[in-house]
């Protein structure tokens, strides 16, 4: 096998998620290869996870602020989709159950790589927190799950994975700034107090590549980065035994 990696630009929420759908039912068909697409958000875009209520978001509020909402093909929790790199990786023939870890911690080692190639401390972490029930859960960010990357402990990669017949998907949002810590502005909450104390849990458990290395424009360096270690780490991915380096159709 081998993995094609494509770039776009900004491109509208709901398009990219209808396409990355259609990834993952082509691949499940063996109708499609390994791909890697790195892509922006048109504007900042509220997603929810695929199977995740909408009942603890403020519509009005995203309404208001013009603030479109799709649902993602995967599953986790609301993202705020702005100041962001996202990556969607589908990979065909992957009949095992076990090899949805191995795509977490193959992804997981490819990012930590090509952000410490553009001056970011990013770590993996393999263990993640208790799975515990958390309060405000409604947020990817507040908590890092095993094989995400981190940066001293602060989670700068969120993720979640699919699987439909023998083919995986995994999404991914890599923050570039502070912007999706206004996830809290669409929560329904309480008070105004809760909210703020949600922003602050936010804040202290997630990081951002502006944050680490100052204020530059790295999204460039780091596609390229990305490119290079998802390449670079594919052929250790493929050697596991859950994998079948089988021709795609």
């Amino acid at each position: 096998m081998i993995l094609e990696i494509r770039h776009d630009g900004r491109l509208p929420g709901q398009y990219l998620m209808e396409r990355d759908q259609k990834e993952l039912e082509a691949a499940a068909s063996n109708s499609r290869g390994p791909c890697l697409k790195v892509y922006e958000w048109d504007v900042p875009t509220l997603s929810v996870g695929f199977h995740q209520k909408t009942d603890k978001l403020d519509l009005d509020a995203l309404a208001n602020s013009k603030v479109p909402l799709v649902r993602r093909p995967t599953g986790g929790a609301a993202v705020l989709h702005s100041e962001e790199l996202t990556y969607a990786i589908v990979i065909p023939d992957v009949p095992e159950l076990r090899a949805g870890a191995l795509l977490q911690e193959y992804v997981g080692r490819s990012i930590a790589a090509a952000l410490n190639e553009i001056g970011v401390p990013a770590e993996l972490d393999e263990r993640g927190e208790a799975l515990a029930p958390l309060e405000n859960r409604t947020s990817c960010f507040v908590r890092t799950s095993r094989w995400e990357v981190a940066v001293r402990g602060k989670k700068i990669v969120g993720s979640a994975q699919r699987r439909l017949g023998d083919a995986l998907l995994q999404h991914g949002s890599i923050l570039l700034g502070d912007d999706h810590l206004r996830i809290s502005d669409f929560l329904v909450v309480k008070s105004e107090t809760e909210r703020e104390m949600l922003k602050r849990r936010l804040e202290a458990k997630s990081t951002c590549v502006s944050r680490e290395v100052g204020p530059q424009d790295l999204r460039e360096p780091l596609r390229k980065a990305l490119a290079q270690a998802f390449t670079n780490h594919f052929e250790d991915f493929l050697r596991s035994k859950s994998i079948r380096s089988v021709p795609v159709a």
